[in-house]
């Protein structure tokens, strides 16, 4: 809903934005500012300073943060109570909420949490003419109305700029512990590997699979390995351990293995990587790995993860490398669809010109932008 009688500092950047024809740049901390397509945007509109707690319910499970908010200070915030916001995507934990909605962003624990439009339950945001809207509520049982959560998630900052953010929190494990599986080469033995560890009466709150690349990265033996963290009281525990140990091959880990993880896409570089993720169904996860390995094997500095119960691979890939790799790479699992999250500016063109190009997507920037002045081109023209 509008909110006719409120005002936000970003309202007056909007309106005056508009009056003088300036398209924005919307950016947090600008830790992914070479992400997404060129933008037009030649002023910058940062949340970088509009961050803080607004409300915060421990009884609810529920806590409202300033979109300028990093990943961090919620986690510091909430851990204080025994809680947490199971959420953590890749890149650094002082990225802000609003950056993370506005991307869609998620991370090995959307296993078990969901994404992170599953993990929002109210927005505020400023649209493209200068309108301050709410969306979603305070509350864990909310459903009424249009869900501008899910419509503002992902979308880039395109449909307006985030303000607010009211997340739906859970009880932090008190116990978690993190171990590794060696994983087989072949696919079939892959497949059967994933499935023994879903069907077992095991509850991970993450999953995922790693190449021997990143696990030397990530400081594991440079063998591909699935990795997992178990939550839950000391019983809990123990009775999943023993469980995975039927299974063979388990090694326990030091915890901190996640933060490198979340990390991975910082190589050293000065340019930033190539990353594009590969999406099918769950049951084809095993196939779809095995496909793109042998396409990096190649690769100089190529690697890759998969979180099998959403079905993707993540391959990261050096910036140098040439379009037509990236194009056999891409091509390289039949049936996935490769969805591109960051390419060289020139990349873009070839591979990914416009994710709203449609007749809907036009029509919904223009009703919530209709001066085009929010990050203009970053999801691609809307021709």
């Amino acid at each position: 809903m509008t909110v006719p009688d409120s005002s936000h500092p970003m309202q007056e950047l909007v309106n005056d934005a508009v009056a003088l024809g300036t398209p924005l740049r919307i950016a947090g901390r600008s830790h992914w500012s070479d992400a997404g397509r060129p933008t037009a945007g030649t002023r910058i509109a940062s949340l970088a300073a509009h961050e803080g707690v607004v409300d915060y319910v421990p009884g609810d499970l529920t806590i409202t943060v300033k979109a300028g908010t990093t990943l961090r200070q919620i986690e510091r915030v909430t851990r204080e109570n025994g809680q947490w916001f199971p959420l953590d995507p890749f890149g650094s934990p002082d990225g802000t909420i609003g950056a993370t909605i506005a991307t869609g962003s998620s991370g090995p624990l959307a296993h078990s949490f969901g994404k992170v439009r599953d993990l929002v339950l109210g927005i505020e945001f400023v649209t493209g003419d200068g309108r301050l809207v709410r969306g979603g509520g305070r509350v864990v049982k909310n459903v009424a109305g249009f869900d501008l959560v899910r419509l503002l998630t992902g979308s880039w900052g395109t449909l307006g700029i985030i303000t607010e953010a009211t997340l739906r929190l859970y009880s932090h494990p008190p116990k978690p512990v993190t171990v590794s599986m060696a994983l087989p080469e072949s696919s079939a033995a892959l497949a059967q590997r994933i499935a023994s560890v879903v069907e077992a009466p095991v509850t991970p709150l993450a999953l995922e699979l790693v190449d021997a690349r990143i696990a030397s990265r990530v400081g594991l033996p440079a063998n591909a390995a699935m990795i997992l963290e178990i939550g839950g009281n000391a019983a809990s525990v123990t009775a999943q351990l023993l469980t995975l140990s039927r299974l063979g091959g388990v090694t326990e880990l030091a915890p901190g293995l996640w933060q490198g993880l979340r990390g991975i896409e910082d190589s050293g570089h000065e340019e930033p990587p190539i990353v594009l993720r590969v999406s099918g169904l769950p049951a084809g996860v095993a196939a779809t790995w095995s496909a793109l390995a042998l396409s990096i094997a190649n690769v100089d500095g190529a690697a890759m993860h998969a979180t099998p119960s959403l079905g993707t691979v993540r391959c990261v890939l050096p910036p140098n490398t040439p379009v037509d790799e990236v194009r056999r790479i891409a091509d390289a699992a039949i049936g996935s669809t490769a969805i591109y999250e960051r390419l060289p500016s020139a990349m873009w063109a070839d591979f990914s010109p416009s994710v709203v190009s449609d007749r809907l997507s036009q029509r919904i920037m223009k009703a919530f932008d209709p001066h085009g002045i929010l990050n203009p081109g970053i999801l691609g023209p809307a021709t």
